[in-house]
């Protein structure tokens, strides 16, 4: 009989699992300089899976140059489901501005944000290494229209190229005051009740806890990677109101 319901509560238990995440997307960032077919094949894994669309986190190419924008426009050619692309400071090399970049992806502009089924994104443009005023107003005001509980959102998730600086993470090439500012962004973050934040910029893989707010760091698109470092992506699987990462490792083309 013991055995019996314990098997009954497995059971149950899987049951619940499988139905505790009703969709998922990919997110991955800094595919530039790709000289180990790592992005194809996370293209093509995304392409062939449940995924539902591709969140790029910047640095798509290494400056804004019309061969670099040929070679992604090519490499995505084939790529069925939608690209949510975020702005990466690559993006802004060679002349690149915000502006140039919301206009060849047709966007609002370089933050913007999207709902889809239960969670609302949030993409914002830190690509210079900071937070200004303004970007900061921006989000707020976005996160302040579409709440959890109205419109069926349930979730909601910030999305950026540079990750915020925390305890466990100090990125690169950011300004003096970008702890500062950080600590700005974490309190509009906790004001809304946002569950994650996507960020690339760091060439490596990192998750944690950040007071509440699960930060995410996806780096391995291609680029070079930081040692010790895997290429790959994470699958973000939402339902329910929560959100569970799983990173999905890609090796080099010419090993395989």
């Amino acid at each position: 009989m013991r055995k019996t319901r314990i098997g009954a509560l497995v059971l149950l238990a899987l049951l619940w699992a499988g139905h505790a995440f009703a969709w998922s997307f990919a997110v991955c960032g800094d595919s530039r300089d790709d000289r180990d077919g790592i992005f194809p094949q996370i293209l093509s894994a995304v392409d062939n899976s449940d995924m539902e669309f591709l969140l790029p986190t910047g640095d798509m190419v290494n400056k804004e140059s019309p061969a670099d924008w040929k070679t992604y426009r090519e490499t995505t050619a084939r790529f069925r489901k939608p690209l949510r692309v975020v702005i990466g400071n690559h993006e802004l090399y060679g002349g690149g501005t915000p502006e140039k970049f919301a206009e060849r992806f047709g966007l609002p502009g370089a933050s913007y944000s999207f709902t889809h089924k239960d969670a609302h994104f949030a993409i914002v443009d830190n690509a210079r290494g900071t937070f200004p005023d303004d970007t900061l107003a921006w989000l707020d005001r976005d996160l302040a229209a579409h709440p959890k509980g109205k419109g069926g959102i349930k979730t909601l998730i910030v999305a950026m190229h540079v990750p915020p600086g925390t305890g466990e993470t100090r990125p690169h090439g950011t300004r003096y005051d970008y702890g500062e500012r950080s600590a700005m962004l974490l309190a509009v973050l906790k004001r809304h009740g946002v569950d994650a934040v996507l960020s690339g910029h760091e060439h490596m893989q990192h998750v944690e806890d950040w007071e509440g707010v699960l930060l995410l760091i996806s780096g391995g698109g291609g680029a070079p990677l930081a040692p010790f470092q895997k290429y790959g992506y994470y699958r973000i699987d939402v339902g329910n109101g929560r959100v569970r990462e799983s990173f999905r490792r890609v090796r080099p083309a010419k090993s395989r």
